[in-house]
C-alpha cells in the first residue's frame, strides 16, 4: 500500500514539474519579446537560465520512471526534495514571476504597477520568495546571487510609466463610438497591448497637409480620423450628418506628430460581458438593432494605429468659382518662413472662405485660435511630451473583426458584410417565412410577430399542397405596412375539391436593419435581388441578366407588385438562356378587364424577383394568419396549425422545375408569386 501511496505522489510530482517547464518557456518568450525595462527581464531570463530551469531539469530526471532506475543519478540523490510540498510555492513563485515580467515589458490596457515604488516592491518580494522557495525545495541547490539594484534602472522604469499613464489617459484600453460629435471611448476593453514608437524626425518634424473634401468619406478628417481607417462596409456605424457635409471644402492640418500607438488584434481580449451580449443578440428575432445596442455599449472601433503629438487644423469652405485641388504635403523642419510654405499657405488662404477675422486662422486640438503670424511661436512653444493629443486616427479595427470566427461571420451577416465570395452588392437577406392555412376566404392577413421599423421589405411565396407539391393559383401580395400585409388569392374550385388542404409557404426578403430577421432563415443566401418595371400590357416579355457563377441548383423566386389591384399578372412562361446566362419572362394579365382601362405609357408595375443559392428546409416564424376581419386561426383547423408549428418547408417546394437542355443537367426551381 505504501508503494502505491509513493508512486502516486511521484506521479503528481512529475506532472507538476511539467507545469513548470511551460510556465519556464513562456517566461522565456516574454523577455525575449519585452520592449520595456529590458533590464528587468534580462534578470529573469537569467535567473531562469541559471536557476530555475536547471532546478525542473534535475527534478525530471531523479523522479522520472528512467531517471529512478539509473544509477548514475545516485550521486544527485542529496538533491532530491527535503519537502514535496514545497514544490506548489515554487510553482507559484515562477507564476509570478511571468505575471509581473509580462505587465513590465509591455503596455498593457490594465495597470498592475503605478509608479516606481510599487515596481521595486514587488520586484525585491518577487526575487525574495524565490530565494526563500528554492531553499525549501533543498538548502544544498545552488543559487545565483542577483544585485536587485542594478537591475532597477530608473530610466527605463520612468519611461514605461510614462508611457503607461499615457495610454491610459486617452482611455486607449476602451472601445470606441463615433457619434455625432466625433469619436468618443466606451466601455473598457479586458485586456488590450499596444507598442508606443517615437516618430521619426529625420525627414522633418512638421507635417503639412493640404486636403480637398471630395467623397463622404474625407469629411472624416474633420474629427481628426484618417478617411482610410475605417472600410466603407463599416461606415453604418458613422452617423450620417458626420460625413454628409456639403462638398467643395477643404482641410488644412499642420502637424508635429511625436508618437506612433500600434495595436495587434491577436493582443485585445475582450470581456467575457461582451461575448456573452453578441451571443444573446444573435438568438433574438431583432439582431441588427441588439447588436447595435451592444456595440453602443462597448464601442464599434479599437485603435490599430494612430498618432500623438499637437496640431493644427482648419475645414473651409471653397469660394465660389474656385476648383477642387489635388491633395498637396510637404515635411519641413523649418518653422513655417519658407517660400514652400508660403504657396502653400497662400493657395489655400486664396481659395476658401473665412468667417469672423481679418486674417485666415487655424485651431489647436483644444481649440486655440492661431493665426499666420502666430504660428512660428506655437512651434516654438511645443514640448515633446506634455499636453499631447490624438492627432490621427489611422487604423480602426471593427469591434467584431475581434471574434472568433464562426461568431464574427455571424455579426457579419447581420451586418450585410458580407464574405469575399460572396456578392458585396447584395444586402437583402430572407427576413422571415410563414404558412397561411387556405378557407374559403379570399383574403388573409398576416400579422407580424412585432411592429417592423420599415415598409421597404418583398413578399414570395406561392400555393402548396400539405406534401408540398406547388399549385397554380393567382396570389397578390398587398397593403404591406410594418404591422402586416394582406394577401388575396383566386383559386380554381376543382383544385379545392382535389387538395382540401391548401398552404401558400411565403417568405420575407429585406435588410435585417427592418426589425426582424429569423434565425430560421439565416443559413439561407441570397445571390441576387432587382426589380424590373415595366407599364401595363396584356402580355409582354422581359429579359433578366443573371449574375456569373451561379450554383448548379439555384433557385428563382418572383412576385409582382401592383400600383391598383385590377389586374392579375402570372408568368407564363420561363426560359433559361445558359450560353447567356440569361432568363426570358413571359408576363400575361388574366383578368377580364380591358386593356384600354389602364395608363400603358407609364412603368407603375414592378416584377421583383431574387436568386437562392440552393434548397433549405425552413421552419415558418408566422404561422397565425387570419381571414379578413376574421379570428386568427380558422375554427376546426386547431390541430393543423398545430402541425404546421413543427413541419419544415423545403423552398423548392415553392416552384417548379424546369431542366435546361440538350444537356439536361441543370436543374432550376422558379419559385412563382402572382
Amino acid at each position: 500500500m505504501s508503494s502505491i501511496h509513493n508512486e502516486e505522489k511521484i506521479v503528481k510530482i512529475v506532472k507538476l514539474l511539467s507545469f513548470m517547464s511551460d510556465d519556464i518557456n513562456e517566461i522565456k518568450h516574454i523577455c525575449l519579446k519585452a520592449r520595456y525595462n529590458k533590464s528587468i527581464s534580462n534578470t529573469f531570463i537569467e535567473l531562469i537560465m541559471l536557476s530555475a530551469e536547471p532546478i525542473v531539469k534535475l527534478y525530471l530526471l531523479l523522479y522520472s520512471k528512467d531517471g529512478q532506475e539509473d544509477d548514475m543519478n545516485i550521486e544527485l540523490e542529496h538533491l532530491k526534495l527535503e519537502n514535496p510540498n514545497a514544490l506548489e510555492k515554487f510553482k507559484t513563485s515562477l507564476i509570478n514571476i511571468k505575471e509581473f515580467t509580462k505587465f513590465m515589458t509591455q503596455i498593457y490596457g490594465s495597470i498592475s504597477y503605478k509608479d516606481a515604488v510599487s515596481i521595486k516592491r514587488n520586484f525585491d518580494q518577487i526575487i525574495d520568495d524565490y530565494r526563500t522557495c528554492v531553499k525549501e525545495l533543498n538548502p544544498k541547490l545552488p543559487m545565483n546571487n542577483i544585485n536587485k539594484q542594478e537591475c532597477l534602472k530608473a530610466e527605463e522604469i520612468n519611461d514605461f510609466i510614462e508611457k503607461q499613464s499615457l495610454m491610459m489617459n486617452k482611455k486607449l484600453n476602451h472601445g470606441f463610438i463615433i457619434c455625432d460629435r466625433g469619436i468618443y471611448s466606451a466601455e473598457y476593453l479586458a485586456q488590450f497591448q499596444i507598442n508606443i514608437n517615437p516618430i521619426n524626425e529625420n525627414i522633418g518634424k512638421f507635417h503639412v497637409n493640404l486636403v480637398p473634401i471630395k467623397q463622404r468619406k474625407d469629411n472624416l478628417l474633420k474629427y481628426h480620423i484618417m478617411p482610410s481607417a475605417i472600410g466603407l462596409e463599416n461606415f453604418q456605424f458613422i452617423p450620417n450628418q458626420l460625413i454628409d457635409e456639403p462638398p467643395n471644402c477643404v482641410y488644412l492640418e499642420i502637424q508635429h506628430p511625436l508618437w506612433e500607438l500600434v495595436s495587434d488584434k491577436e493582443n485585445i481580449k475582450l470581456p467575457e460581458n461582451l461575448i456573452k451580449d453578441i451571443k444573446d443578440a444573435l438568438k433574438c428575432n431583432n439582431p441588427h438593432q441588439k447588436l447595435m445596442q451592444t456595440f453602443k455599449h462597448y464601442g464599434h472601433f479599437v485603435p490599430s494605429k494612430l498618432t500623438l503629438g499637437h496640431k493644427l487644423y482648419r475645414v473651409s469652405y471653397l469660394k465660389k468659382h474656385k476648383a477642387l485641388f489635388e491633395k498637396k504635403k510637404i515635411v519641413t523642419h523649418e518653422y513655417f518662413e519658407s517660400n514652400e510654405f508660403k504657396e502653400f499657405w497662400d493657395q489655400w488662404n486664396d481659395t476658401t472662405i473665412h468667417f469672423n477675422f481679418d486674417e485666415s486662422h487655424l485651431s489647436s486640438m483644444n481649440s486655440g485660435i492661431f493665426e499666420r503670424k502666430d504660428i512660428k511661436d506655437w512651434a516654438s512653444s511645443l514640448s515633446n511630451n506634455v499636453n499631447l493629443e490624438i492627432i490621427s486616427w489611422d487604423e480602426l479595427y471593427p469591434l467584431y473583426e475581434l471574434l472568433d470566427d464562426n461568431l464574427k461571420q455571424k455579426v457579419k451577416t447581420i451586418f450585410g458584410i458580407n464574405h469575399l465570395a460572396e456578392n458585396t452588392r447584395i444586402k437583402e437577406k430572407m427576413l422571415m417565412s410563414g404558412v397561411i392555412t387556405i378557407t374559403d376566404s379570399s383574403y388573409y392577413i398576416v400579422k407580424f410577430p412585432h411592429e417592423l421599423s420599415s415598409e421597404n421589405y418583398r413578399i414570395f411565396g406561392r400555393l402548396v399542397t400539405q406534401d408540398g407539391k406547388p399549385i397554380d393559383a393567382i396570389i397578390k401580395f398587398k397593403a404591406m405596412t410594418i404591422h402586416n400585409f394582406v394577401v388575396w388569392i383566386d383559386i380554381d374550385k376543382t383544385v379545392k375539391s382535389i387538395h382540401p388542404n391548401l398552404q401558400i409557404f411565403w417568405f420575407m426578403t429585406g435588410l435585417p436593419e427592418i426589425g426582424f430577421y429569423s434565425p430560421n432563415t439565416r443559413n439561407v443566401s441570397i445571390l441576387e435581388s432587382d426589380s424590373f418595371a415595366f407599364a401595363y400590357a396584356k402580355e409582354q416579355n422581359i429579359q433578366l441578366q443573371l449574375p456569373k457563377n451561379l450554383p448548379k441548383n439555384w433557385i428563382l423566386c418572383s412576385s409582382f407588385q401592383y400600383h391598383n389591384c385590377m389586374p392579375s399578372f402570372a408568368t407564363t412562361n420561363i426560359q433559361y438562356d445558359k450560353d447567356n446566362n440569361e432568363i426570358y419572362v413571359t408576363i400575361h394579365d388574366y383578368s377580364d378587364i380591358l386593356s384600354n382601362k389602364y395608363d400603358q405609357s407609364k412603368k407603375e408595375y414592378f416584377f421583383h424577383w431574387c436568386i437562392i443559392s440552393e434548397d433549405h428546409e425552413i421552419l415558418p416564424d408566422v404561422l397565425k394568419s387570419r381571414e379578413a376581419l376574421v379570428a386568427d386561426i380558422p375554427i376546426g383547423q386547431e390541430n393543423q396549425a398545430d402541425v404546421l408549428q413543427k413541419k419544415r418547408f423545403p423552398l423548392s417546394s415553392i416552384g417548379q422545375d424546369i431542366y435546361e437542355k440538350p444537356d439536361g443537367n441543370a436543374a432550376i426551381t422558379i419559385a412563382l408569386s402572382f
